[in-house]
């Protein structure tokens, strides 16, 4: 007989925590898709990347039935860089690897949200009341990544700030008397 305990906790709250949001302007995302034969040279790239002090904010991916669609958010200032490293993948006639977008990234995490249900929703539907389309999200344990169009990060962080509570700092200072 196993006696092993196991706990699970979620909960609900009506305004969810979050520590603040963070914005990063003057980037630019790149998206392509790289076939699972070239994933391998994918990773070659980054590394090179990684050599000539290319930075990146995000990188995320699904499988798609072409292959691999890749997301990379970097710094504006390297796209060409990164558009050189990148082209060295692409195979056929065309030779363009995805597109380029200008872009800004929101990113937030809270107490405990992994623990937590709704958050995703909470953020997409306040998004949606304002007219916000983001252009790519992803989610870790504890933290929400959103990209968004150049322009709509401050928006977005607006929108985000009327669903979402961010604590204040209490101060602890005694009041000296006086005299």
């Amino acid at each position: 007989m196993d006696r092993t305990l196991e706990t699970r906790a979620a909960y609900w709250e009506s305004r969810i925590k979050t520590y603040g949001f963070q914005r990063v302007t003057g980037l630019s995302l790149f998206e392509m898709t790289v076939h699972t034969e070239r994933i391998e040279a994918l990773g070659r790239a980054f590394c090179r990347m990684g050599d000539a002090g290319v930075g990146f904010h995000l990188v995320c991916s699904q499988a798609s039935s072409q292959g691999l669609e890749v997301l990379l958010l970097a710094p504006a200032q390297y796209r060409k860089v990164i558009e050189e490293h990148l082209q060295e993948l692409v195979e056929g006639p065309d030779k363009v690897f995805g597109r380029t977008l200008p872009a800004e990234m929101v990113f937030f995490q809270g107490p405990h949200f992994g623990d937590r249900y709704g958050i995703v929703d909470t953020t997409l539907r306040a998004l949606a009341a304002k007219g916000i389309q983001m252009t790519a999200m992803a989610c870790s344990g504890s933290c929400i990544y959103l990209v968004v169009p150049e322009g709509r990060s401050e928006e977005a962080v607006q929108a985000l700030s009327e669903v979402f509570e961010i604590p204040k700092a209490v101060s602890h200072k005694r009041s000296m008397p006086v005299g």
